[in-house]
């Protein structure tokens, strides 16, 4: 009997130091449930990414990263186009579901076509924003979920070109 409240303490112990571990900014996690990659952000990972590629190429190489990730779904996508007029930019929303307590993130990227000059290469700019539905702080969650998302996005990328 001691052996298991033993293992179950350690365990607990175990999965209150990752989480003390994977908390990048304790004033801010504590108290934010939402992160966006930003061209003023401090950090370089949060930062929006340009890809030498169309905004069907990047969308495609979204949809075959998320199949990859088992947390991570696709739930809509929007390219923003009117009856007349193709526009330059394309909405996805994507969700990822936390493995233990099931809290659901919702992703919003934005791809928008740049360089369209017509002696200029083909580039797609990324934004994205994430946000918890539920709390007041994510414990770091929606950052990471964003620099998943980037490095992810940037492995596509160089995989393909």
């Amino acid at each position: 009997m001691i052996g298991y409240v033993a293992v179950a303490v350690g365990v607990g112990v175990a999965m209150a130091g990752k989480i003390v571990w994977m908390i990048d900014d304790w004033k801010r996690d504590w108290t934010t449930n939402h992160a966006q990659l930003s061209a003023a952000n401090s950090d370089p990972d949060l930062r929006p990414i340009e890809i030498n590629a169309g905004m069907e190429d990047v969308d495609g190489m979204i949809r075959a990263w998320v199949q990859t990730q088992s947390a991570w779904s696709v739930v809509s996508d929007t390219n923003g186009e009117s009856d007349e007029t193709q526009s330059s930019m394309r909405r996805m929303h994507l969700t990822r579901t936390t493995p233990l307590f099931r809290f659901v993130d919702d992703i919003q990227v934005e791809l928008t076509s740049v360089g369209t000059e017509a002696d200029a290469p083909t580039r797609t700019r990324v934004v994205a924003e994430s946000r918890s539905r539920v709390g007041k702080g994510d414990l770091g969650q929606n950052p990471r979920n964003l620099k998943a998302l980037r490095e992810g996005l940037l492995a596509q990328a160089s995989d393909r070109f």
